[in-house]
């Protein structure tokens, strides 16, 4: 198991040859549009305009996660934190690199160094 983080946030890489990647992102629903913004603190906040009704912000947090990361939504999961603003999701076939590069995000070890 290698550990990760994003600003802060958990983001673990499952198994060295699963090239699945995990990271925390705090969910606000209800926004006047989807983005996603790393916090001062070093968290990464989603904003979207979902209601958190029914599944609602989940289905398009991971739907816009997808289209960002250039993959399939079935290859973008939310593992922990259902009916909680803090979700733990999983992406498939990808690398923590990329994650950070595609989101716009910068890698940290759990240090807190910069990856190179």
């Amino acid at each position: 198991m290698v550990a990760f983080a994003l600003n802060g946030a958990a983001l673990g890489l499952v198994a060295d040859d699963s090239c699945s990647v995990r990271l925390t992102i705090f969910v606000k629903a209800r926004s006047p549009e989807t983005k996603l913004i790393e916090e001062p603190d070093g968290t990464i906040t989603l904003h979207v305009t979902a209601p958190p009704a029914k599944g609602k912000a989940n289905r398009e947090m991971v739907k816009w996660l997808a289209k960002r990361l250039g993959r399939s939504s079935s290859q973008v999961r939310i593992v922990a934190g259902f009916h909680s603003n803090t979700k733990v999701t999983e992406m498939l076939d990808i690398s923590q690199a990329e994650v950070a590069k595609r989101l716009g995000i910068t890698l940290r070890s759990t240090s807190g160094t910069k990856e190179t």
